[in-house]
């Protein structure tokens, strides 16, 4: 727990570095990629995938309700803190959602949390994949950064967030397991 501190201290203490070096690698490529993930669109369609992966394999699809409660904590919580906390984002406020007319903070980043709360049930689900699982979650993280719409600090808080609350969904849904099993 106190390297998890730690990482999230220096995370804080580095965030004005990480803006100024981010343009220094900016190109086209990244550019598409990383708004990609901001798009509702294509998250949509991720998390459709990710289900299916599951609904394919019947012994996976016990999988499915943890993974969609890992994905909607989640993400309550970082809009439950975002409120809360009320960080600017590093660009000044943007609204991501016009329809809506909500002001969108910065802190912890909703696209960390929930990329990161899959990692746990997809590492455990489909181990073969791992590496597959830590890129695109990891990517994710990044273009939050590299287009501008959060710090690190912002990203490293959202995935710890996501982590932890898929690790307890997935503690929970053992421990039931297991009591379940013993009748």
């Amino acid at each position: 727990m106190i390297i998890i501190a730690f990482v999230l201290l220096v995370s804080f203490l580095v965030d004005n570095l990480i803006l100024k070096i981010t343009p220094l690698i900016k190109n086209p490529v990244l550019d598409y990629l990383s708004s990609l993930f901001t798009n509702l669109g294509p998250v949509l369609v991720i998390t459709i995938v990710l289900i299916s992966l599951f609904l394919l394999n019947k012994k996976k699809r016990e999988w499915i309700m943890p993974l969609g409660l890992s994905l909607i904590f989640s993400y309550i919580t970082t809009y439950v803190l975002k409120f809360i906390i009320a960080r600017p984002r590093p660009l000044g406020t943007i609204k991501l959602m016009p329809l809506i007319n909500l002001a969108d903070y910065s802190f912890p980043s909703s696209h960390a949390a929930v990329a990161f709360a899959a990692l746990p049930i997809l590492n455990k689900t489909y181990p073969r994949l791992k590496w597959l699982w830590i890129l695109s979650v990891s990517f994710v993280a990044f273009s939050r950064i590299y287009i501008g719409v959060h710090y690190l600090s912002d990203v490293v808080a959202g995935a710890l967030i996501g982590y932890f609350v898929s690790a307890f969904v997935m503690k929970i849904k053992n421990k039931k397991w297991k009591l379940t099993s013993l009748r």
